[in-house]
């Protein structure tokens, strides 16, 4: 009995592990965003021509995610890619986007009623202009949340866009 208590540990030993799921990888202070690591989302903008598309991975041991998204159907292609990570001296997570328009945000987010708020976004276009913005993403259901995005008007805000995304598939990195 020892004999064979010892092979099914040097077989069990041999197999190759089952992967983690892409959430179960994510650093425990990136855990806010375990509903979207591993999945592609998909929103189709007002008018029904363009649609956004977003994929999320953990990256670096989970120590980061990235988002990477493409619109569809716009004008000019249009690229952007996020990468999300701990900011240990601030306690807050922090992001940086970068967009093929050569523009750039940077911000801060965290864990919401039913979804994510991020706050403190500055975002700066390529020819020099700014803005602040603040969204929320809310999830309803397990393979959707909505997306409002809203732009600092003087002492108020005026909403950018409101999109529904939907899960479409894993993550082609995961």
């Amino acid at each position: 009995m020892r004999k064979f208590a010892s092979a099914l540990i040097v077989l069990a030993s041999a197999l190759p592990m089952v992967p983690a799921s892409a959430a179960d990888r994510l650093a425990a202070e990136l855990q806010p965003f375990a509903f979207l690591a591993g999945s592609c989302w998909r929103a189709t903008f007002p008018g029904g021509q363009m649609t956004d598309t977003h994929c999320f991975s953990p990256i670096l041991n989970g120590h980061f995610l990235r988002d990477r998204h493409i619109v569809s159907h716009a004008p000019d292609p249009y690229l952007g890619e996020t990468i999300y990570r701990w900011d240990a001296a601030a306690g807050r997570i922090h992001y940086d986007y970068y967009a093929s328009d050569g523009s750039h945000s940077a911000g801060t987010a965290q864990a919401a009623a039913n979804g994510l708020s991020f706050l403190d976004e500055q975002h700066d276009v390529a020819g020099g202009n700014a803005m602040q913005i603040r969204s929320t993403w809310t999830r309803e259901g397990a393979d959707t949340y909505v997306a409002l995005a809203e732009a600092r008007n003087g002492e108020g805000w005026r909403e950018l866009f409101r999109l529904r995304f939907t899960r479409i598939a894993r993550s082609p990195a995961d």
